[in-house]
């Protein structure tokens, strides 16, 4: 019997998780899945190939809100649930960086991310853009907060130690994860209001 996409997806999460991105090599999926390397051609070209297959497993099991009245509530939403479904793998956010959103679970989402920012007055030849920076948002924030939740509290010690007394970059809390993810979304939507 051969082995199936979703043995390889699920293994690759598996090693994602436990050893994080520079260790998921097809050498080590052959290992875990004890196949030879090359039978994982069958199913994935190449990394990219098996990053977007990852991505999407992960949109599939994704939590999107319920559609509401207020495009810019839905949009919170469903950013904050990108967030989460991303803090639930580690190394995700390059995993999505990193391969091409063009499979149908990701453009379903996209599809509804323009529609609401359309509702938003953001105009046809903007969307892209938008949508862009919204993506990237999340990326970068989330993969800040797992480097951050990977420091060792000594090392933001010194970090905040070499800081202006008046100065606190450090978050302190899962909390302030929250607020501060909260507070740069609605940082971006103002700048998108402002732009129409």
């Amino acid at each position: 019997m051969g082995i199936t996409k979703e043995q390889i997806i699920l293994t690759s999460l598996k090693i994602l998780n436990r050893d994080g991105i520079d260790r998921l090599t097809t050498r080590e999926l052959a290992k875990e899945l004890n196949i030879k390397s090359a039978s994982l051609y069958w199913h994935f070209k190449g990394k990219q190939d098996l990053y977007g297959a990852i991505a999407e497993y992960m949109c599939l099991h994704s939590d999107m809100p319920e559609d509401m009245d207020n495009p810019q509530d839905y949009l919170e939403r469903t950013m904050q649930a990108y967030r989460l479904l991303l803090l639930k793998v580690k190394d995700s956010p390059a995993i999505f960086e990193n391969s091409i959103p063009n499979t149908p679970a990701r453009i379903a989402i996209i599809k509804v991310i323009s529609k609401k920012l359309s509702e938003m007055g953001v105009k046809n030849e903007n969307l892209m853009t938008i949508s862009n920076m919204l993506n990237n948002y999340v990326l970068s924030f989330t993969a800040d907060e797992m480097r951050y939740k990977d420091t060792p509290p000594e090392t933001l010690r010194l970090f905040n130690d070499i800081l202006d007394p008046g100065i606190t970059l450090t978050i302190l809390s899962p909390r302030d994860f929250d607020e501060q993810f909260l507070y740069g979304l609605r940082v971006l939507f103002i700048g998108v209001k402002e732009s129409k």
